[in-house]
C-alpha cells in the first residue's frame, strides 16, 4: 500500500468483523433502547467504512437490514448496515440530531466518491438509499446532494472509461469481462435507485443508460445482429 509491504494479522481483523456483525444484531433487535450505544456506535462505524484491508468490516459499517437474523456468512454486507439501522435507533428513541445525520451521509459520499470496488460501491449506494428512507430527503442537504451528484458523475465517468478500454480486449476474454460488467451493472442499478428517489427526472439517469450501453452484453447483441443480417 503506498508502496510499502504491510503485514496484516487477519485473525485479529476477522474479530473486528465479527463484533461490527454483533453491533448490527444489537441495534436491529433492540430498535430505540440501543440509543444510549447511538453516538459510539456512529463513532466507531463512520471511520470503518474507509477499512480497506477488510471488505467485511467496511459493508458491516454501512448496510442496512429490517430484520435482527445475521450469520457470519454475511459479514461482507455488516458496517455498511449498521448506520441506517442507527438511524432507525436515533429515530424511534429521539436522540438522532442533524449533525449525526449530516456526519454520516457526508462520509457515505466520500466513501461513494474514492471506492474503487463496484460491489462495494452498490452497497453504499444502498446505505444511503436506505438511511433517507428512516430519516427522509429533506435531510439531503443542497450541499450534500451536490456532493453527492458530484461523486455519482466522477463514478459514471469511471465505469465508462473501463468499459471503453475493455472493448480493445480480444474476444475469447467476453465471458470475464462480462462477469465484471455484471457487478458493475449492481452498483448501476443502485445509483438509479438512488437518483429517482432524490428526482425522478435526473439527468445523470440518462447517462447511466448510457453508460450500459457501453457493456459487453451490447456488443454480442450487435454481433448477434450482424449475423442475422
Amino acid at each position: 500500500m503506498d508502496g510499502q509491504i504491510v503485514g496484516i494479522r487477519t485473525s485479529t481483523i476477522d474479530e473486528k468483523c465479527q463484533a461490527f456483525d454483533t453491533l448490527v444484531v444489537y441495534c436491529a433487535t433492540l430498535g430505540g433502547r440501543f440509543a444510549p450505544y447511538l453516538t459510539q456506535s456512529l463513532e466507531l462505524s463512520l471511520p470503518a467504512l474507509k477499512f480497506y484491508f477488510h471488505d467485511g468490516v467496511r459493508e458491516a459499517a454501512s448496510r442496512c437490514v429490517l430484520s435482527s437474523h445475521l450469520t457470519l456468512t454475511t459479514c461482507t454486507h455488516a458496517c455498511h448496515r449498521l448506520i441506517p439501522l442507527l438511524f432507525t435507533c436515533g429515530k424511534q428513541s429521539g436522540t438522532l440530531t442533524s449533525p449525526m445525520v449530516v456526519a454520516s451521509f457526508l462520509q457515505l459520499i466520500r466513501c461513494i466518491q474514492a471506492e474503487p470496488d463496484p460491489s462495494f460501491l452498490s452497497s453504499l449506494y444502498r446505505a444511503v438509499a436506505d438511511g433517507l428512507r428512516v430519516v427522509g430527503i429533506p435531510s439531503l442537504t443542497p450541499d450534500l446532494q451536490s456532493a453527492l451528484i458530484e461523486a455519482t458523475n466522477h463514478q459514471l465517468h469511471t465505469i465508462a472509461d473501463k468499459r471503453r478500454h475493455r472493448a480493445e480486449t480480444p474476444e475469447d476474454d467476453r465471458e470475464e469481462l462480462a462477469l465484471l460488467e455484471e457487478v458493475e451493472e449492481f452498483a448501476l442499478e443502485d445509483m438509479e435507485k438512488l437518483l429517482k428517489m432524490m428526482d425522478g427526472q435526473h439527468p445523470l439517469l440518462v447517462a447511466i443508460s448510457s453508460v450500459r450501453d457501453l457493456g459487453v452484453s451490447q456488443w454480442d447483441s450487435e454481433d448477434e445482429r450482424d449475423s442475422d443480417s
